[in-house]
């Protein structure tokens, strides 16, 4: 059985992809920036808020990125529940696993990542939210699985990680712990497929349907 799950947030428990991609454009915009596809954000998305703008800035200049990062900040302030929804049938899972400990690490900052899932009436759920300004290295390192494991005394097998990305993969994969990924996230299912997790999934009730088999 496992004690211990834990979520990745934009593309697995929220999408959140339109709200981000326009407090993007709006950064774009106001700095004069080069021209994206929704698709070039979406794919930068899930390494962290300054990685998301030097990709879509195309730069390495630190000032410009922080800079981008603040316009995009206050956008998204006003704007981050515009569009953004639970995905359907996550709650149900959530309220499955709620005998158990569940937690969320995201490489979003906060106050953005805890907002998001009290507005969407789920932040009770968890015994924490691990965001991107944690003090702990961004995912794929696995310091924030740990943490949680250690303060949990959970081990590796009885920790499940639900995510979207091939980040996540190998977040769970640096960690030795259990990877569900699903497919209606921010990342194609090809490229999930090839980063081989341990169970790839397209919707809440199949990792319903394997908590319930696998007895977890």
């Amino acid at each position: 059985m496992k004690k211990l799950i834990i979520y990745d947030l934009d593309g697995t428990l929220v999408d959140t992809r339109q709200d981000i991609i326009n407090s993007v454009r709006y950064a774009l915009k106001e700095l004069n920036g080069p021209p994206v596809t929704d698709d070039e954000i979406k794919d930068a998305v899930g390494t962290g808020l300054h990685s998301l703008i030097r990709q879509v800035f195309r730069t390495d200049d630190e000032k410009l990125a922080d800079r981008g990062a603040q316009l995009y900040r206050k956008h998204y302030t006003s704007h981050m529940l515009d569009h953004s929804r639970l995905y359907p049938g996550a709650r149900e899972l959530l309220e499955f696993f709620k005998p158990r400990t569940q937690a969320v690490i995201t490489n979003k900052p906060n106050p953005f990542s805890k907002q998001i899932l009290e507005a969407l009436g789920v932040g009770g759920y968890f015994i924490g939210v691990l965001a991107g300004d944690n003090g702990l290295p961004f995912k794929p390192d696995p310091a924030s699985l740990f943490y949680l494991m250690g303060e949990t005394k959970a081990k590796p097998e009885e920790t499940l990680f639900i995510g979207d990305s091939p980040v996540d993969i190998q977040t769970a994969r640096n960690a030795g712990v259990e990877i569900v990924c699903l497919s209606h996230g921010f990342t194609p299912e090809k490229t999930l497929a090839r980063a081989n997790p341990d169970h790839l999934v397209h919707h809440y009730d199949e990792i319903l349907k394997l908590a319930r088999q696998k007895k977890w």
